[in-house]
């Protein structure tokens, strides 16, 4: 198993590099067929779904298909794959970011009882607590 970085990812769904996008996806491709596999750490997929947002744009249901086509993808493996398809439904169904969705899962798993932010796009959200400013 070898490990995969951002950059790489991004360069495979953003398609804004054409020689980039040629060696991704021939390194997805050579992996696949070695029967090897390819690490998405949860960092890694935290910054994809942020880069695909703030550099390209992606709105919600195509930053779904993504994450829904990487966990697809049999040479793609997870940290957490479990936590992963928990924090994808939560997202689907509230106004959350995916990492902010993904943090709350992982740490409930740890024993966490609450998870504080100040982000309001949580609320309601089974296990944050958000901290309301003056």
């Amino acid at each position: 198993m070898k490990g995969v970085d951002t950059n790489i990812l991004a360069r495979y769904f953003s398609e804004d590099d054409l020689v980039q996008l040629e060696q991704a996806s021939q390194l997805i491709d050579q992996t696949a067929q070695m029967g090897d596999y390819l690490l998405v750490n949860t960092i890694v997929l935290c910054e994809l779904v942020w880069t695909l947002e703030s550099r390209y744009k992606y709105k919600k249901c195509p930053l779904i298909i993504v994450i829904e086509s990487l966990l697809d993808t049999e040479v793609f493996v997870f940290e957490d794959r479990r936590a992963i398809e928990q924090a994808l439904d939560t997202y689907r169904m509230s106004k959350a970011g995916f990492a902010d969705c993904l943090i709350n899962r992982i740490n409930q798993d740890l024993g966490s009882t609450e998870t504080y932010t100040f982000d309001r796009t949580t609320e309601g959200l089974d296990g944050f607590t958000v901290l309301v400013g003056t």
